[in-house]
């Protein structure tokens, strides 16, 4: 795994947990599906806060474009990190382990992406989908090995951290805009079928094995 990464916030609520050993293998698939994750996230909020509005210009559109953004650079950025972190060995072709994670998650997304309504895009990630990505994240903290997976375990608390951040700014703003965007009909029907999608299995989203 590559070294070198920065120090790590404290994370509130990723528990004790009890470490356990993962192999290289499994590290390398953990590491993949999470890149794989973020990236999609920073295409999704970099495309929604830079392209056309196709639903037309509603209330609080112009800051939920500008969160976006900063959501998009912050994704993106973690991104890199997951990719850093991968296996490098001879004849290991790292970019063939970045894949989607078994599960829901590139159907959620793409969902989230098609959505007119920018606040409803910022709901459904910050009210959906990265809830469970950040309980992922700590999850898998909490069984990290603080000595054999000290680089994978920097960036899961990073990241975590960073999540939980971006939830708290997403709230603040929804709070303000989202129930003009319910109120015009798609709110509800999005969130259903957000829910059924993904469905109660928290304990393995995004796909990486809590080993």
């Amino acid at each position: 795994m590559a070294e070198g990464a920065a120090s790590t916030p404290a994370v509130t609520g990723a528990g004790a947990g009890t470490s356990t050993f993962r192999s290289i293998e499994e590290l390398a698939e953990i590491c993949g599906y999470y890149c794989w994750v973020e990236r999609r996230i920073f295409e999704l909020t970099g495309s929604r806060a830079s392209g056309p509005a196709s639903g037309g210009p509603e209330l609080g559109d112009a800051e939920v474009r500008v969160l976006l953004s900063q959501m998009s650079a912050r994704h993106g950025f973690f991104a890199a990190q997951w990719r850093d972190r991968l296996p490098v060995r001879a004849g290991v072709d790292a970019e063939a382990l970045i894949t989607p994670p078994p599960g829901p998650a590139g159907e959620v997304l793409d969902l989230i992406e098609s959505e007119p309504r920018l606040a409803l895009v910022l709901g459904g990630l910050a009210l959906h989908f990265l809830p469970r990505l950040l309980e992922s994240y700590d999850r898998n903290l909490a069984q990290a090995s603080p000595v054999s997976e000290a680089p994978v375990r920097a960036v899961l608390g990073w990241a975590a951290h960073s999540t939980g951040s971006e939830l708290g700014e997403a709230g603040l703003l929804l709070d303000r805009v989202a129930p003009a965007a319910e109120r015009a009909g798609s709110g509800e029907n999005l969130a259903a079928r957000l829910q059924r999608l993904l469905g109660p299995g928290a304990d393995t989203f995004p796909g990486a094995r809590a080993s």
